[in-house]
């Protein structure tokens, strides 16, 4: 190898390890990628689930990056995933699908959801090895970002990834504001949770936190986006639907919470509900659900309310005296 060949290779790792997120490293990758010779085509993909629909066709779900909002997403490549996801392994591989080459990066072990990224094209000795490499470093940057991005105690993702999460989900709206369905930012608050640690101790109030989350996987679909917002509070994106299907999701979460038995007896939620709108800040879209679940509390809690738009009076900045 000589010097110069060394130094691009130190220099596409650096940029892979300066990535401050999940998102911005996969994106760089792919930016990588495409610029080696013979590679044609970049794909990435998070394997959310594995379904069996029918004994004889067991399937996935997937999401695709750049992001995608589709409850059950399907694209050229889904044979190709399915197949990986069912007997690839963990690494780099160089095969052949239908004729076509392709190099998989498959990160599979200790991570949830599974990483693929699917290379179309076939590169010299020299870009093999180079992808080798750019894969174990993603491979540890992905686990990092993993622990870093998710609650511990929950395993929600955390506060720290809503922002760009939520960037993400505006930028896929835009050029679409006229299409029927749309996401929305609910706010969700355990009632009387002070009293849980109080009269319980802070064990049991962790248990509650933790069958909480774990409802919130079960209720919601895989293509919503699921947080531990702070202490008893929780977010979901719940998206591609209608007004009616958001409500009648979060009160069939409301009552499934309150249905269930929680370490510490019964329990119960609040919930306050606002729609992302792509010309909105994403400050004014949590304000707006903040709003909503207030009035869900002040009117007797363990209710969901939703909300399209701020109640507080607009300030006409021609009222506003700065001297």
């Amino acid at each position: 190898m000589s010097y110069q060949d060394l130094q691009a290779a130190f220099s596409v790792s650096a940029k892979l390890l300066e990535s401050n997120n999940y998102h911005d490293l996969t994106r760089d990758l792919i930016e990588m990628l495409m610029s080696f010779d013979g590679i044609t085509a970049v794909d990435s993909y998070e394997i959310l689930a594995r379904q069996q629909k029918r004994p004889d066709e067991p399937d996935i779900l997937v999401r695709r990056f750049p992001l995608s909002l589709d409850e059950n997403y399907i694209d050229d490549n889904h044979t190709i995933i399915r197949e990986i996801a069912y007997r690839g392994q963990h690494g780099v591989s160089f095969t052949d699908f239908d004729g076509e080459p392709y190099i998989v990066i498959y990160i599979c072990e200790h991570t949830v959801p599974e990483r693929l990224v699917l290379i179309r094209g076939e590169v010299n000795d020299y870009n093999a090895e180079l992808i080798r490499g750019l894969s174990l470093i993603y491979d540890r940057q992905v686990r990092m970002f993993d622990s870093k991005e998710r609650d511990p105690l929950t395993l929600l993702n955390n506060r720290q990834t809503l922002d760009n999460t939520l960037e993400q989900v505006v930028d896929f709206y835009r050029g679409r504001e006229q299409e029927a369905l749309k996401s929305w930012v609910a706010l969700l608050d355990i009632d009387h949770f002070k009293e849980i640690n109080d009269n319980f101790g802070h064990l049991y109030g962790d248990e509650v936190l933790i069958h909480f989350a774990n409802l919130m996987k079960s209720e919601f679909r895989y293509s919503d986006f699921l947080f531990r917002y702070g202490g008893e509070e929780f977010l979901v994106i719940i998206n591609q639907t209608d007004q009616q299907g958001v409500t009648e999701a979060l009160e069939r979460f409301r009552q499934c919470v309150e249905d269930y038995t929680f370490p510490s007896g019964q329990v119960t939620v609040s919930v306050g509900c606002a729609p992302i709108e792509p010309d909105m800040p994403i400050s004014d879209v949590i304000e707006v659900a903040d709003e909503a679940l207030y009035t869900s509390k002040s009117s007797g809690r363990n209710r969901v309310t939703l909300q399209l738009e701020s109640r507080k009076p607009k300030i006409e900045h021609s009222d506003v005296e700065l001297f």
